[in-house]
């Protein structure tokens, strides 16, 4: 785990029922364009990476796939839990999980690589649990950022 992982560790800590609150409904907003470039239908087997809420998990749910939704912060598991019922919502941290080489079908991850040390290492890892000719879609943050963005910043 690097510095900025430990960082992201302590940021994020105990902080799903604000996240829900605030940033999860803009990043609720591309979640079912991600599942479309992903082409998640019914029986496909759904890996869902930082999951926070549960958002992507609950949609693809909703779609008839088969989903698993893994995060590494406790109080966002909780909300996944409560968000995507169907899904089997377990621990987990990029960029190893304890999951099998092959194993999905689809992998997604919503603003999740912004969020990690190496997201190189993080992006292999996502490629390794998902099968041949599977597919991995995710979002990530634009940098620079875009100029209305950057009026926050003044």
């Amino acid at each position: 785990m690097t510095e900025f992982d430990e960082y992201e560790r302590r940021a994020w800590q105990g902080r799903a029922a604000t996240y829900e609150r605030s940033f999860a409904l803009m990043c609720a907003y591309p979640a079912p364009a991600l599942l479309d470039a992903a082409g998640v239908g019914a029986g496909d087997k759904v890996l869902d990476v930082g999951t926070g809420p549960g958002t992507v998990a609950a949609l693809a749910c909703a779609r008839g796939a088969a989903v698993t939704a893994v995060d590494p912060e406790e109080s966002m598991l909780d909300a996944a839990r409560r968000n995507a019922p169907a899904a089997d919502v377990r621990h987990g941290v990029l960029p190893r999980l304890d999951l099998e080489d092959e194993a999905f079908d689809v992998v997604t991850a919503n603003f999740v690589l912004n969020h990690v040390g190496d997201p190189v290492a993080a992006l292999g890892e996502l490629r390794r649990v998902t099968r041949v000719g599977g597919r991995i879609a995710f979002t990530v943050w634009p940098y620079p950022l875009p100029m209305l963005q950057r009026l926050w910043g003044m």
